[in-house]
């Protein structure tokens, strides 16, 4: 079996879609899968994360890499 995935630009033409497909005998809808909402988050608004907090590069770097032994 040969597999295609769509990427449905306009919400209004997917029912379309699904209609015309259904209608097909050689297709089959496997799944209807929704993508999370993913947030689009700004990277500037990061800005300033670790201002007043007594901490450096090296120290991060210290803690992030730390060996338990």
């Amino acid at each position: 079996m040969e597999q295609i995935i769509l990427n449905i630009k306009d919400k209004s033409k997917m029912s379309f879609l699904f209609q015309l497909t259904n209608q097909l005998d050689f297709v089959e809808i496997a799944e209807k899968r929704k993508h999370a909402n993913l947030k689009k988050t700004d990277f500037f608004s990061f800005a300033g994360l670790w201002q007043d907090r007594d901490i450096d590069a090296r120290e991060l770097r210290k803690k992030a890499w730390r060996k338990e032994k």
